[in-house]
């Protein structure tokens, strides 16, 4: 009988590592208490559970996944723990191809700004302008200038 209770503890202890590993996933990086609160409110607003109060997401279940201080996870605990951490790694990647292809859009447009600026200045003024307004003022060019 020992044997299966040591057994059943393993078990529940690697419940709750993998619910505090989806706890991670899912408040992202930061200090301790900013990861807690942003999990919570993300499991909050996916799960209300409005009409089960019992099965409400609290804070303090967050925290006890965290710190290792829960005796078990629920199978519907682990199933939206699941779900929201899948969630949010996907809006992380979208976030990071975003940055990255504006990144690369400011890079192009500075490159067809500095082609503009050295063929003829003058000339080209109000599209170098115009390509500065796109960028948001990100650029660096004019910095120096004195304008």
């Amino acid at each position: 009988m020992e044997k299966t209770t040591a057994t059943t503890d393993k078990k529940q202890m690697s419940d709750v590592a993998l619910a505090r590993s989806y706890v991670a996933d899912i408040g992202g990086r930061g200090k301790v208490k900013a990861i807690l609160n942003a999990a919570y409110d993300r499991l909050a607003d996916m799960f209300p559970h409005r009409g089960e109060p019992g099965h409400q997401w609290t804070e303090r279940r967050v925290r006890a996944f965290w710190y290792g201080e829960a005796a078990y996870v629920e199978f519907r605990e682990m199933k939206e723990l699941h779900t929201a951490a899948a969630k949010a790694k996907e809006e992380r990647e979208l976030l990071q191809k975003a940055r990255k292809e504006h990144a690369a859009f400011i890079e192009k447009t500075a490159s067809y700004r500095a082609l503009l600026e050295r063929t003829d200045e003058d000339f080209y003024r109000p599209e170098i302008e115009g390509l500065g307004g796109r960028m948001g003022g990100l650029d660096r060019s004019r910095v120096g200038r004195g304008e």
